[in-house]
């Protein structure tokens, strides 16, 4: 189907007609028959609407209709019901039971569902503790959840790393659309996902994300934000915050604004933030006294602004977006004399397109369209002076239908499709310019049977990468050469059952086999590069005797075969969960340093001590437990303690490099009223399961604490909040950043922020 024509039916949700003449009402109330506002009341793979004040509710449905009903709200245990709808109006009532653990709904997630749901661990982070945890990078905004590390490259660029994958592994979207930059070619690049802006963030781990394909293996971080309205908007309301860091002089400042008539609607946001380098405790360089106190070249300037218009009727919505980013950042340098400032100038225009029809045709319940269009660059600057640019233009689109139940088996399914136009200009052009194409199929069903909720899903895909022609430095001068391109049928297996086997427990259990294709980068990069302080190599390439020479061969798709299992308890006098994972990887590609220097390349007129870091394939296996628990001691105090591990070694022998170490949280919680306050700490090991040629790395502990306030009024609510992060002042350089032995983390810092919403 044309994607133009697809926008058109879209577009004709105000005027098209449909079968939705019968209507569900009713009320949800808590156990003592309070109502529950802003509960989410939704049909599997149909409408959905959320809870006025009063906990009423009222739902356009189909004639003759058998429904499916989730009823979900936080703090609460998720609610289902089986209706059978004639004509006319339903009541239908729901009381709901508490739990202590937050129970979002999972935007990532075409059956809806939410994370106590879930085959395989999710985490959502919203409202205040999204607020206390927003950093500059996404990366470090996430850093401190369970089976979530960073890459900690400076304070601008910083990616999220999930059980020990990381890069193209982890798949970044915007609300369910990839980010489209090039923070998955180079660990300088950012990730251009802002966290001030959302509304929500979802992290999915494994490999069981289906819909969103050859890139998510790692698992899917979705950054939630409010520029789309699935529902009618018929008020005036927004919210304004600034906060203030003291490590690095930081001030941000962040609005949204939203509005409509019930029908029409129509949001605008925008975030700006400026920060000078930031402290740290002791010499950033070991022994290096002019690095004492502060790390250089740290510096971060961004601005985004974004605005959405849209449309929502009885039948479907639609609405559009588009967003500016501007950034400019510093990379941290080693150290050495005379060297240049390295700066990254970034620039991205987003456009986001969101439709959706309800009871589009016979045998399905929902029609969706989600579309997108990116245009990426950056400059890679040497003393202001910019003689690199790294281009990145794509095109994505996914079409989804819910189908209705096919005996008792419901779900989604559809089609996947990216473009991308990915170029590099300038003196330092690792990889050659290339075009990828990805063209996917995918379906997920599930079934309840008693206690028990089974999903099955698969998909297909075929990957096409173009390389151009690329110069490669040989001992008779510089040729051309012209890469290999890269043609596969990668498919995606998963089997999961959720198992509700007691009231206060349920248990999860996840098989998936997932193949990904490799990148440009892991397969082309050739030269050095500044950024990273490195001379990157793929495997196509090969050292001997220290002249780079050609591979032969094609490169070998990873296959990741994964087992998830996860325990929770989701009520009682704790509640917690356990999660152990084991995934096999064949062929999986890995960055690893070779123990050379640039000037050991007989065959490269690069001279210096950069080390050569190269792309090699070999089969793998990583294993991870993550635990959490949050223990009540009364109605004012209570403990959240969290710990995770992940050990990814070689079949053959030897480690992975940059794995995160063994670590263990605890945090003990006040709260009373409109008061919250908490301190707690986060302990790393020691790690000296290290890869050849990397060096192992010492343990800290991070000391946090946070107060906040909430005040109410008729007007609106004021959050003021203030957090101490590294209390202690300890210097702290994580294993999974390349630049630990030149840029340890902040010291201590103090934040105070304030947000007014209405």
């Amino acid at each position: 189907m044309k994607l133009s024509a697809l926008f058109v039916a879209l577009a004709s949700v105000g005027v098209s007609t449909t079968a939705l003449a019968a209507q569900l009402q009713g009320k949800v109330t808590d156990n003592r028959g309070n109502p529950v506002a802003n509960a989410l009341v939704s049909v599997d793979g149909g409408n959905q609407v959320t809870t006025d004040a009063q906990g009423q509710y009222r739902l356009q449905i189909a004639d003759n209709s058998h429904l499916h009903l989730h009823i979900s709200s936080d703090k609460f245990k998720h609610s289902e019901q089986d209706l059978k709808i004639s004509h006319g109006t339903i009541t239908q009532d729901f009381t709901l039971s508490s739990s202590q653990i937050e129970n979002i709904v999972v935007t990532a997630s075409p059956l809806g569902r939410s994370a106590l749901e879930s085959t395989t661990p999710v985490t959502v982070l919203s409202d205040d503790q999204l607020k206390l945890n927003t950093e500059p990078t996404l990366g470090d905004t996430l850093d401190k959840l369970p089976g979530v590390q960073a890459s900690h490259f400076g304070a601008g660029a910083s990616r999220p790393i999930i059980r020990g994958m990381d890069g193209p592994r982890v798949k970044i979207l915007e609300n369910g659309l990839s980010v489209g930059d090039a923070s998955t070619v180079s660990a300088d690049h950012a990730v251009t996902a802002e966290a001030a802006s959302a509304q929500q963030i979802e992290i999915l781990r494994g490999p069981g994300t289906l819909l969103y394909g050859n890139g998510a293996i790692g698992g899917v971080v979705n950054v939630v934000d409010k520029r789309l309205h699935e529902q009618p908007v018929d008020s005036f309301n927004g919210e304004v915050g600034a906060r203030y860091d003291s490590a690095n002089d930081g001030k941000t400042l962040n609005a949204d604004l939203n509005g409509g008539n019930g029908q029409y609607n129509w949001h605008l946001d925008g975030t700006r933030r400026r920060t000078n380098s930031y402290d740290i405790p002791g010499n950033a360089i070991a022994d290096d006294t002019t690095t004492h106190g502060t790390v250089d070249n740290s510096q971060l300037q961004l601005d985004e602004y974004a605005a959405g218009v849209g449309y929502t009727g009885d039948n479907g919505f639609i609405g559009v977006s588009g967003a500016r980013t501007e950034s400019n950042y510093g990379i941290p340098g080693r150290g050495e004399e005379g060297a240049p400032d390295i700066t990254i100038d970034l620039k991205k225009t987003a456009w986001q397109l969101h439709g959706g029809l309800l009871d589009p045709f016979a045998g399905f319940s929902k029609v969706r369209l989600d579309a997108g269009y990116t245009d990426y660059q950056h400059a890679e600057e040497e003393d202001g002076d910019a003689d690199t640019f790294f281009y990145n233009k794509q095109t994505e689109a996914r079409l989804t239908l819910n189908n209705n139940p096919w005996g008792e088996w419901q779900g989604a399914m559809g089609l996947h499709f990216i473009h991308r136009d990915f170029s590099v200009e300038g003196a330092e052009q690792l990889t050659p310019n290339s075009n990828t194409d990805t063209i996917a199929a995918f379906i997920m069903q599930e079934r309840k049977v008693d206690d028990f909720r089974f999903e099955l899903g698969g998909r297909i895909e075929s990957y096409r990468l173009k390389p151009e022609a690329m110069t490669l430095d040989t001992l008779a001068g510089e040729e051309a050469y012209q890469p290999q391109k890269l043609s596969d049928v990668n498919g995606t297996l998963s089997a999961g059952v959720v198992w509700d086997f007691d009231p206060s427990y349920n248990l999860s259990v996840a098989l998936t086999r997932a193949e990904r294709s490799a990148t440009a980068e892991e397969l082309y990069s050739y030269g050095p590069h500044d950024a990273t302080q490195s001379f990157e190599l793929g495997s196509e390439f090969r050292v001997e005797n220290g002249q780079i020479m050609v591979n032969a061969g094609d490169a070998d798709k990873e296959i990741a075969n994964n087992l998830d299992l996860t325990l929770r308890k989701i009520e009682g006098s704790w509640t917690g969960s356990l999660s152990m994972a084991y995934n096999r990887v064949n062929n999986f590609f890995y960055e690893g340093n070779t123990g050379l220097i640039a000037s050991d390349l007989v065959n490269s007129d690069e001279e210096g001590d950069l080390p050569v870091y190269q792309y090699a394939q070999a089969d793998a296996e990583l294993y991870s437990v993550e635990a959490q628990a949050n223990i009540p001691f009364n109605d004012l105090w209570s403990l959240a303690l969290f710990s995770d591990y992940t050990r990814g070694k070689l079949v053959d022998g030897g480690n992975l490099p940059r794995i995160s170490p063994l670590r263990f949280g605890s945090t003990l919680n006040f709260d009373l009223d409109q008061w919250h306050a908490d301190v707690g700490m986060i302990a790393y090991s020691r790690q000296s399961d290290v890869a050849d040629n990397e060096t192992e790395t010492a343990g800290y502990t991070l000391v946090n604490a946070s107060v906040t306030y909430r005040l109410f009024s008729d007007n609106g609510d004021m959050l003021v909040y203030l957090k101490g992060s590294n209390l202690t002042d300890q210097q702290a350089r994580p294993h999974t950043s390349l630049l630990k032995d030149y840029a340890p983390l902040m010291g201590r810092n103090l934040m105070l922020g304030v947000s007014y919403s209405f």
